[in-house]
């Protein structure tokens, strides 16, 4: 027999099934591929490697016009100046039959060397500056080019802060500001941040945030050559206020150099020329590969050569410019002394430095040292000459505590004598 179905049942059924239907609808759904889905993913990996790279050039342009003041910032201590040592010069040998070939020089020949050398002087002459010391405004507004309180600068460094300047500190003297003109004519504001009482030089500053991007473009710094190689007749140019104003530019030839001012601790080589000077010229001396190889002071000068361009061997006071450039003072002990020569020393005197003279107040003085002791150690290493002295001295700071040892003469001969020098400054 056949099932019938009430229709209210299954009307109920339906309607039930429709509802569970419509809740779980979306389980049904198909979930599809976009159109064109891989396309616009190869443009979005290109949009951002495109963004990245414009990124990258724009932060690159940042960092390199930000870098400088930055640096500035954020630079804690300045930059350490090292002045390289001189190498020692190999002597060649030549054959005494060697041929040289020799050229007819006329007036088109000299015209050439004067132009080269007066372009090497104007190259150099960027590294030379008028350091000028202002006493009374009145008399800055007055006083003219040939009469101004000012010495001629040579520039030695640059630290990242400042620039580093060594000349005279003659002009020091009741100043109450001090200034600095580059090649380019611009003047700018320095100190005095170091000096030696010694030798009578120091070392001034200026901020480098202070000059301007003009003036940086016609500026250098100083290559310091050798005053040891250096000859009679070699030739040299003259740059800076020997002839008494600033700007001079000299030519001429090395006349000697075999002549040395004693100092305390040391000795220093003068270099002499045949260029004239006027009295109290300050300067520097370039070789003809524009090297600074002698800094020029026309008060060391012996009376009957004042009129000629003198001026101290750079070889010599590299040590003092390197210690004065990093903040330091010049070592000090103060004894004047001479070299104690084979013919010294074949009358029975030690080998060594004999002491001259002991300057008053000085550490030499207060450690009991005399005049006639012959000091053969510091610090432990021997000494046979002045030189060596100086170079081992140098190697020491003020305040440092050092040992020197030596032979006093006594009743029955030399016997030995060892001291504790503290070592002081000249500034």
């Amino acid at each position: 027999m056949e099932e019938r179905k009430d229709p209210g049942n299954v009307q109920n059924q339906n309607e039930e099934n429709r509802s569970e239907g419509q809740e779980y609808s979306f389980l049904q759904e198909t979930i599809k591929d976009e159109a064109g889905g891989t396309a616009r993913m190869k443009r979005d990996l290109y949009r951002m490697i495109c963004l990245g790279l414009v990124f990258g050039i724009v932060a690159c342009f940042g960092f390199c016009a930000f870098k400088p003041l930055m640096e500035q910032i954020f630079r804690e201590s300045p930059e350490q100046v090292t002045i390289p040592e001189e190498e020692e010069e190999q002597e060649e040998e030549q054959d005494a039959q060697e041929q040289q070939t020799k050229e007819t020089l006329d007036a088109d020949s000299y015209r050439q060397i004067q132009q080269s050398m007066t372009a090497i002087a104007l190259d150099a002459n960027r590294a030379v500056v008028e350091i000028t010391a202002q006493t009374d405004e009145q008399e800055w507004a007055t006083q003219t080019y040939d009469t101004v309180n000012s010495v001629t600068g040579l520039i030695i460094a640059d630290n990242g802060q400042e620039l580093l300047i060594f000349g005279k500190t003659t002009i020091l003297e009741e100043a109450t500001d001090i200034r600095v003109t580059f090649a380019d004519g611009n003047t700018y504001t320095a100190v005095l941040k170091k000096k030696d009482g010694n030798l009578g030089f120091g070392i001034y500053a200026v901020k480098r945030s202070d000059i301007q991007q003009s003036t940086w473009t016609q500026i250098q710094t100083a290559v310091l050559g050798s005053s040891n190689s250096l000859s009679r007749g070699t030739p040299v140019i003259a740059l800076g206020k020997q002839f008494g104003y600033t700007g001079g530019v000299g030519f001429g030839v090395v006349a000697s150099n075999r002549h040395y001012t004693e100092s305390a601790d040391g000795e220093y080589r003068l270099i002499c020329t045949d260029i004239a000077a006027a009295d109290g010229g300050t300067g520097v001396l370039f070789n003809l590969d524009g090297e600074a190889v002698a800094v020029i002071d026309q008060t060391i000068s012996e009376e009957e050569s004042m009129n000629l361009v003198t001026g101290y061997g750079i070889s010599d006071i590299k040590d003092v410019i390197e210690n004065l450039s990093n903040g330091e003072s010049v070592p000090y002990v103060g004894l004047r002394g001479i070299d104690v020569t084979e013919k010294i020393e074949a009358q029975g005197i030690p080998k060594g430095v004999y002491v001259k003279e002991v300057e008053a107040d000085s550490p030499a003085m207060a450690a009991g040292i005399q005049t006639g002791d012959i000091i053969t150690s510091v610090g432990g290493e021997t000494v046979t000459t002045l030189s060596v002295y100086h170079n081992l001295l140098m190697e020491k700071k003020a305040g440092d505590k050092v040992k020197l040892k030596g032979q006093r003469r006594g009743t029955g001969g030399y016997v030995d004598i060892t001291f504790t020098v503290t070592v002081g400054s000249t500034e």
